[in-house]
């Protein structure tokens, strides 16, 4: 995937682990993702068990989050919406706000 900045810059997603991405998750489901959480782990019985909880885990996280894309040269944020469509997010002023996303 590419994203085209409004500065002029392409955003690159062809990869996992970029310093430039990040997912959110709404407040509101935090409380539900914790739940799913305690009850992947309660159900880790046997392989089997564990292996459907983790799935489990793992569509509710595509679920629940929206992905979060930095633009590396101008600092805006792209983030998905409720409904899949990007939303852009200006830094305010000269507020120096790149990396924001690396996890650093």
């Amino acid at each position: 995937m590419k994203i085209q900045c409004e500065c002029g810059h392409m955003i690159h997603d062809g990869t996992d682990g970029l310093g430039h991405k990040g997912h959110l998750i709404p407040d509101r489901r935090w409380d539900e993702l914790a739940d799913a959480i305690d009850a992947a782990i309660e159900t880790g019985e046997t392989p089997r068990h564990r292996e459907a909880a983790a799935m489990r885990m793992r569509v509710l996280l595509n679920e629940m989050s929206r992905t979060v894309w930095q633009c590396d040269a101008c600092g805006i944020l792209y983030m998905d919406n409720g409904h899949r469509r990007l939303r852009a997010f200006r830094p305010a002023g000269d507020e120096d706000v790149l990396g924001i996303l690396s996890g650093r």
